[in-house]
């Protein structure tokens, strides 16, 4: 398990800290209120064509609304690399 100061010493990407918290129950939850289609229909590599407001309203673990918002959109890359 990376830390945050591991992350932040530069010791693993944003993506590996962040991938550690994603789990099914957050994948899912992405799925179902981002929608898998527009998730899919992005053209955007960090989701910015999404509304930043539906990504501020999910909850996923994280101590802030930034993490939450980093962790959903790493769920979000990774339901739409197994699509």
């Amino acid at each position: 398990m990376f830390t945050r100061q591991d992350y932040l010493d530069n010791k693993c990407t944003h993506r590996e800290y962040y991938a550690q918290f994603v789990t099914l129950y957050i994948k899912a939850m992405v799925s179902n209120f981002i929608g898998i289609n527009h998730i899919k229909a992005s053209m955007d590599e960090h989701f910015n064509d999404i509304p930043l407001g539906l990504w501020d309203t999910l909850r996923c673990g994280g101590k802030t609304l930034s993490d939450n918002v980093c962790i959903a959109k790493e769920a979000a890359k990774q339901l739409k690399e197994e699509n």
